[in-house]
Formats: C-alpha cells, sequence, structure tokens
C-alpha cells in the first residue's frame, strides 16, 4: 500500500516537472538585426522594418525555476551502475532535502507575437503591435518533497502551496528617435486588457500517514478574475462543479463586462561613442500594472475538505477512498479586484565592435522582478556579423549563480526575417539510457524565442 502511494506521490511530482510554459531573450541583445532585441531595449531599434507573420512573428515561452535539474532528482546508484531517482533507499532525506529551498519556485511565461508592425518614418522609428501574454506562478514548500521521499508515518504540514495566473492581451505604441547622433531614446506604451487572474492558496494542507490508512486535511482561499463573466449568482455555498460549469456556460459571457484595463511603459537608451566602436545602453520594461474589475470576480474560501485512503478491500474488489460528497466553496464578500503588478525586468549592457562591427564583445546585466523573488543574470556575448544579412549570438550567463550557455542566429536579408535562439543550455551532461543519451545536470530553467517577418525599410540612424 504504501509502494502504491509512492508511485502516486511521484506522478503528481513529475507532472510539476515537466509543467510547460515579456519576450526577452538575454542572447539577442547585441544582434543589431533581430526585432527580438527591440523587446528588451526599445532604444535598440532593428536593422530593418518589420511587419510580423501573425501568431508566428514573436514567439516565447520560458520556466523557470529555483530548484528543478536533474542533479536535485537523480543520483549515481550506489549499489552498483546507472542512476536512481531521489526516492531511491540509497539517497538519504538529509542528502536529497540540502539540495532544496525552503520555497520552491515555478515560473511559466508565455508570451505571443499576434501582429506586429515597425518602420522607419520621419526620421524615427514607429512600432505598433498586440501580443498574447501568460504569466504563472507556482509555489511548493520544501515540505511536499520531504514527504513524497520519506513517506514514514507521521502529518506533514504542506501549508503554502499556492498558485498565481494572469493573463492578457497587450497593445503597444513605440517610439525611437536620435539625439544628436550621439544618443538613442526608445519609449513604448502598453495597454493592458485583462483575460484571466486566477490566485489560489492553501493555508491549511495537511498530510497524515498512518499505519493502515493516509489522510489530507485541506483549507484555503481562491480568488479569480475572468473577463467578460458575471458571478452575481454564486453566492452563500456552491460546489466546484457549480463554479467550474457557471464558467463553462458561455450564455455567461457578454463582450460588454470586459473591462479590466491596465498600463505600462518601457523605457530605453543607447549611447555611443568612439565612431560608434562602444555602445552603452540601458533600459526598464513592464513598468505597470494590470487592473482587475471586482465586477468579474469571484473569492470564495475553502474548509475542511478532507480525504482518506484506506487501502484496498480484496472481498469487494474495490479502493477504500473516503471523501466529501462535494467540494464547497464559501463565497466571501471581498472582490478580487485590484492592481497586479506586471514582472518588471532592468538591462543594462555594454558592447565593444571590432573587425569593422563584423564582430563584437558584449556584457549584459539583467534583473526580473516577481512577486516574492526576482532573478539575477550577467551574461557575456560573442557576436559575428560576417555578412549584412546574418547575424550569431554565443551567450555565457550567470543566473542566480549558475552557469548556462545561450545561442542565437538570425537571418535578416531583404527578403525575410527568420529568428532562433535560447538562452539555457547546460554546461554539464550525464547520459542515460547505456550512454546513449546526454541529460543536462545543472540546468534548472528553460526558453526558446522564434520569429519570422517580412522586411521594411532599412534604418535610418
Amino acid at each position: 500500500m504504501k509502494q502504491i502511494f509512492r508511485i502516486a506521490i511521484a506522478a503528481l511530482a513529475a507532472l510539476l516537472m515537466v509543467a510547460e510554459s515579456s519576450a526577452q531573450l538575454r542572447t539577442s541583445y547585441f544582434m543589431t538585426g533581430s526585432t527580438q532585441r527591440y523587446d528588451l531595449n526599445p532604444a535598440l531599434s532593428p536593422s530593418r522594418g518589420y511587419i510580423s507573420i501573425p501568431v508566428v512573428g514573436g514567439l516565447y515561452a520560458s520556466l523557470e525555476t529555483n530548484f528543478l535539474s536533474a542533479n536535485n532528482f537523480f543520483y549515481p546508484n550506489g549499489e552498483g551502475n546507472g542512476v536512481v531517482t531521489y526516492m531511491h533507499k540509497s539517497v538519504s532525506a538529509e542528502e536529497f532535502l540540502a539540495k532544496l529551498p525552503e520555497q520552491n519556485s515555478l515560473e511559466l511565461g508565455l508570451n505571443d507575437q499576434i501582429i506586429s508592425i515597425g518602420n522607419y518614418f520621419r526620421g524615427g522609428f514607429w512600432s505598433v503591435g498586440v501580443r498574447l501574454r501568460s504569466e504563472t506562478n507556482i509555489d511548493i514548500p520544501k515540505d511536499f518533497f520531504a514527504l513524497t521521499k520519506t513517506l514514514s508515518q507521521g502529518t506533514y504540514s504542506i501549508a503554502g502551496m499556492g498558485l498565481q495566473s494572469s493573463n492578457f492581451v497587450e497593445a503597444s505604441l513605440g517610439y525611437t528617435f536620435p539625439v544628436q547622433d550621439v544618443f538613442t531614446l526608445g519609449f513604448r506604451a502598453k495597454m493592458l486588457v485583462g483575460l484571466a487572474n486566477v490566485r489560489a492558496n492553501f493555508d491549511t494542507l495537511d498530510i497524515e500517514i498512518g499505519e493502515d490508512s493516509y489522510a489530507a486535511k485541506m483549507a484555503g482561499t481562491i480568488e479569480s478574475n475572468i473577463a467578460g463573466y458575471s458571478f452575481e449568482e454564486m453566492t452563500g455555498t456552491v460546489t466546484l462543479e457549480q463554479f467550474t460549469g457557471h464558467l463553462g456556460d458561455f450564455s455567461n459571457f457578454d463582450p460588454s463586462r470586459i473591462n479590466s484595463i491596465g498600463f505600462a511603459i518601457d523605457a530605453g537608451i543607447e549611447w555611443t561613442f568612439r565612431d560608434d566602436q562602444i555602445r552603452l545602453s540601458a533600459a526598464v520594461n513592464d513598468l505597470g500594472y494590470n487592473a482587475w474589475n471586482a465586477n468579474n470576480s469571484f473569492c470564495a474560501t475553502i474548509d475542511n475538505v478532507n480525504f482518506a485512503f484506506k487501502g484496498y478491500d480484496f472481498q469487494n474488489n474495490e479502493v477504500k477512498i473516503e471523501k466529501p460528497e462535494a467540494i464547497s466553496l464559501t463565497s466571501t464578500p471581498e472582490k478580487a479586484s485590484g492592481k497586479t503588478s506586471l514582472h518588471t525586468s532592468i538591462v543594462a549592457g555594454l558592447e565593444y565592435n571590432f573587425l569593422g562591427d563584423k564582430l563584437s564583445v558584449g556584457a549584459l546585466w539583467n534583473t526580473k522582478m516577481y512577486e516574492n523573488r526576482q532573478w539575477n543574470s550577467i551574461s557575456g556575448a560573442l557576436n559575428f556579423r560576417p555578412t549584412r544579412w546574418f547575424t550569431a549570438s554565443a551567450s555565457y550567463s550567470y543566473v542566480n549563480s549558475l552557469g548556462v550557455l545561450g545561442v542565437a542566429a538570425n537571418l535578416h536579408s531583404t527578403m525575410c526575417n527568420i529568428f532562433f535562439g535560447m538562452d539555457y543550455i547546460a554546461t554539464k551532461y550525464g547520459t542515460a539510457g547505456g550512454g546513449a543519451i546526454p541529460v543536462p545536470l545543472n540546468q534548472n530553467s528553460v526558453n526558446i524565442a522564434f520569429g519570422i517577418s517580412i522586411p521594411l525599410g532599412a534604418r535610418m540612424f
């Protein structure tokens, strides 16, 4: 029975571990032909204007964590060749848990450029665009992994488990212009239309491991803002099925009720000197907030939800589980309105160009601020510009003290602009499958960026 429970918990952990996710690829920062670096700093306009291909014009996905790496969950087999998971008896709980922070976080991001147009006009660079953005944070207490590892008798408190997801459409207007042939300034104003904002927290989550049974007690809160929906009918005590059914009933949706509006700005500067051989730049992005409307909100508490697994009844051929007839949500008078800040980022770069601008080296500092933490990185980049229509970059970054490689390539001829890049490539590998499959050991985050656009006019300044 304990082995079955181990397998179930391991499966839940695996689902969390393989979850997939502002379009900001660090490695593209010094690539002069790239439209992606314009997302990092609005002063860094591309070498040509562009019309993005809808949906695939600029796609960015990321999963950033502070714990999710192979060397945290897989270990050399102390009883022979190969590797074992952290749940193997040869791996002590102390060794495994010492590698994890008290609060483990997953930050998932998706940014899809639905349509975007940028071009040089009357001495400046203008851009307009519409994006679909999703930002999700999952918090997992360390005690959750202690439970999966030990499964010894007793009570485990894993309160603090939580999820927050913000999903919205961004419409932007940008303008970049030179100042006295030395400075370039760039600004981008954004209007944000909120689609869905969900926050769930377990204030109580107790798991009791007994000799013949396993039980769970849960209590917490849920807050949601869903654009276009009215929750006037969701009062008093409702079941979880009634709440999800309300969302699935599109007769409850009214476009006139989509009124969660927010605003943000990006601002950047580039300073060039010594005949453009040295370039200094800096920017702040996503400085702003989403304002969620109370009329589209639902807030509720979840009290004393109890489950118990009491084994298998072989006589009746059934699993013995005690569970509530329905999970009840008790609505609260408070409305889930207010402002949620965007994940603001700050960048600063220094670049030195040589060999007639065909080669350069650059250093980039980047920080991104989340609700309860921030990610910091320092990167060095080697940038190649062998022709006017192709650039590539290789970077090495320290992200929260972890070293990772990044690569990017950009074809930007007069006919098309195609970009591909990644920031997180592991520097240390093990093997699996008899040595045939390389496994990254120190990589705890992944991201990928891809874009296709049609070039317009050439750079004017």
